[in-house]
């Protein structure tokens, strides 16, 4: 359906909702007859006062209302329109319908981001940063600002003319191979640049703020990525990119790897074995007993019989119990959240929260169930035999689909990570090297980092999960991304790398796989604003109760908090949440046994590439980048003619820079 409409009435007290009409058709009155620009400008402007005027207590105590116009705003800047303002009816035209050719779908989204990330280079505290990135400082390694860290188009242009025009293949990529010399440089709080002195997080964070996204931070695991060029001064910025935690729940992701369940029953039935019956069995022990039990045993809740030999009435029992907990958690949430003053807590302490105890006893429930169905058909000693007898029966296979998805809750958390920002800057992005930065997240350099970093790292809910501290050796064995536009991504598009051009051996390639489309669910289409009245909305009318984004609770607590918001306010969650920007999902397979890996079949990893000297497999990949893209990129005069408007001379019009709408004169870097 081309065409969506609703109706944007929200359930509030009558002076509010006086006031809320009021506003609706003041709104309506200022849109109409107007151009699309003249639109977007009228609605900044009402946002803007809206905030200028309601700051202070009058966000708690009008919250219902400004919550309701400001998302009013934000449809409206994400394309729904006032179709009857008499009846509050907006209409939206669907961005994947048929007659919207790619590039148009591409604008339209690229619209919508920027309209978050400009409302935040806007803030005082941004646009003070960037400021303040961008005037020279003197630094231990001498004078120096953001702009020592870029490259100067100019200069670069006119050694890459000079290169294209080197007859042989193999001695013009020998000098490119000298031009451009890509690394990879982690950043952590702290460090700085050994070439200017500037803080590498800074720096990360000034490139991030020139993507079209609104920039925030990462929840969970995380590691921030800085591409630097050996080859120039200062060594400059290719790009960056930041690896953060997975989405729980990534459907074309799950079936790809085997954990939405039939994937998974289909290998086994291909091939019943005894690796996978010892697994079914090895597996359902296995997370029972990363089970804190004692207090319900010693409560008499449940008795060790109950674990061996589980009835329905048992099952029953404990979702009962869970229920109950659950309730006493939303009424004293607190207790359960990590914070300073409790940090005193020993890990049985937290089992013991209510939140967790209502976690175990659901979850305790479900490994149960399983194990019911296991003894019905005598799955005891698990073996090929013993499979083959059970397979034929859907409760079995249902049974070991459930086992398989709580198995990925080990992995997903500990053996994969998402690629939340990639690209490249100014003026390489116009040499491909958005691909440059994808290929190099391949190095065996960011996943040993990975292992390195959290090799001791305590796991949050599984040691309050199991009543003692729980470290799980990582091993980084696949990346997941998603594009930004649903018609693909020409970053992620043919990057395939055969193992043998960057050290390893065999037929195998390192690419970015297309599993599929996302769902265009979401909250990244609200303003910060809008999100902060949803908070204070949900606090006011559940006594801050319900969603309180305690590590623990659940997944993506800010997609929770705004539905609620919605419901308090009886308005339509379904397709407000729909953002309708579907987007292409990747997988990026960094094992050759990744699929076992992932659903617990061995421990043991085999990666795809040489794990023994990290820095050569980078410059391999280094090197085939600029083989396979950068040699041929050249030849292309309007490529170089554009590098070359990224200058560093006065005044600066380098592409790299943060677009802030009023700028001060800053110096060049070599002033």
């Amino acid at each position: 359906m081309d065409k969506e409409s609703i109706v944007f009435k929200p359930a509030l007290i009558t002076e509010h909702a006086r006031q809320f009409t009021m506003f609706f058709n003041g709104l309506a009155d200022s849109l109409s007859q107007k151009t699309e620009t003249e639109r977007d400008n009228i609605l900044r402007e009402w946002k803007d006062e809206l905030r200028r005027k309601n700051g202070g207590n009058k966000l708690l105590t009008n919250s219902e209302l400004l919550f309701a116009q400001s998302l009013l705003i934000d449809l409206l800047l994400q394309g729904w329109k006032i179709s009857d303002a008499r009846t509050k009816t907006l209409d939206y035209d669907d961005l994947n319908r048929e007659n919207l050719t790619p590039d148009e779908h591409k604008a339209r989204i690229r619209k919508r981001q920027l309209y978050s990330r400009n409302d935040q280079l806007r803030t005082e505290s941004v646009t003070d940063f960037v400021k303040g990135m961008e005037k020279r400082r003197l630094t231990t390694k001498g004078w120096h600002s953001i702009f020592s860290v870029m490259r100067d188009g100019s200069e670069l242009s006119r050694e890459l003319y000079a290169i294209r025009n080197i007859e042989s293949e193999t001695e013009r990529q020998e000098a490119l191979s000298l031009t451009v010399k890509p690394y990879i440089q982690f950043v952590e709080p702290g460090l700085k640049c050994d070439q200017t002195g500037l803080m590498l997080s800074d720096i990360w964070r000034y490139f991030r703020h020139t993507w079209i996204t609104e920039y925030s931070s990462l929840p969970g695991r995380s590691m921030f990525v800085l591409i630097r060029d050996e080859a120039a001064p200062n060594h400059p910025i290719i790009g960056i990119a930041a690896l953060g935690s997975s989405v729980a729940q990534q459907t074309v992701r799950d079936k790809w790897i085997g954990w939405e369940g039939e994937s998974f029953i289909e290998r086994i039935k291909t091939n019943p074995s005894n690796k996978y019956a010892e697994w079914i069995n090895e597996t359902l022990n296995s997370l029972i007993k990363e089970i804190y039990l004692r207090d319900f045993i010693r409560g008499r809740r449940i008795s060790k019989k109950d674990i061996s030999n589980p009835t329905t009435e048992t099952i029953k029992k404990l979702r009962m119990i869970s229920v109950a907990f659950k309730k006493d958690h939303i009424e004293k949430p607190h207790s359960s959240k990590f914070t300073v003053d409790n940090h005193h807590k020993t890990w049985e302490d937290r089992a013991k929260s209510n939140l967790f105890k209502s976690k175990r006893s659901l979850v305790l429930a479900d490994l149960l169930s399983i194990k019911i169905v296991l003894n019905k058909y005598k799955f005891r000693r698990g073996t090929k035999e013993d499979l083959e007898r059970c397979l034929p029966n859907k409760d079995f296979t249902d049974a070991v689909a459930k086992l398989v998805r709580k198995e990925k809750s080990i992995h997903v958390g500990i053996n994969m990570m998402d690629v939340i920002v990639c690209g490249s800057v100014a003026p390489y992005n116009s040499l491909l090297g958005g691909k440059l930065v994808c290929m190099l997240l391949a190095s065996p350099e960011v996943s040993q980092y990975y292992n390195t970093k959290y090799s001791a790292y305590v796991s949050l809910i599984a040691s309050s999960m199991r009543g003692k501290p729980v470290v799980r050796k990582p091993n980084l064995v696949m990346l997941g991304t998603t594009s930004l536009f649903g018609v693909g991504s020409s970053q992620y598009n043919r990057i395939k790398m055969p193992v043998t051009e960057i050290g390893g051996k065999g037929v195998e390639k390192i690419e970015y796989k297309e599993l599929g489309v996302s769902e265009g669910y979401g909250v990244f289409h609200f303003s910060s604003y809008t999100k902060k009245l949803a908070d204070i909305l949900v606090g006011r009318n559940t006594g801050g109760k319900k969603v309180n984004s305690i590590f623990g609770e659940g997944a993506n607590p800010l997609m929770r908090k705004i539905r609620d918001a919605l419901d308090i306010l009886q308005l339509e969650s379904q397709s407000i949440l729909n953002h309708r920007s579907k987007r292409v999902v990747y997988g990026i397979r960094l094992a050759e046994n990744m699929f076992e890996v992932l659903t617990g079949l061995t421990t043991k990893v085999k990666y795809l590439l040489p794990q023994s000297k990290p820095k050569i497999t980078t410059s391999f990949i280094g090197k085939f980048w600029i083989k396979r893209w950068l040699s041929n990129r050249i030849l292309n005069d309007q490529v170089l003619e554009n590098i070359k408007e990224h200058t560093l001379s006065y005044p600066v019009t380098h592409g790299a820079r943060v677009p802030l709408e009023t700028e001060e004169k800053v110096p060049s870097l070599f002033d």
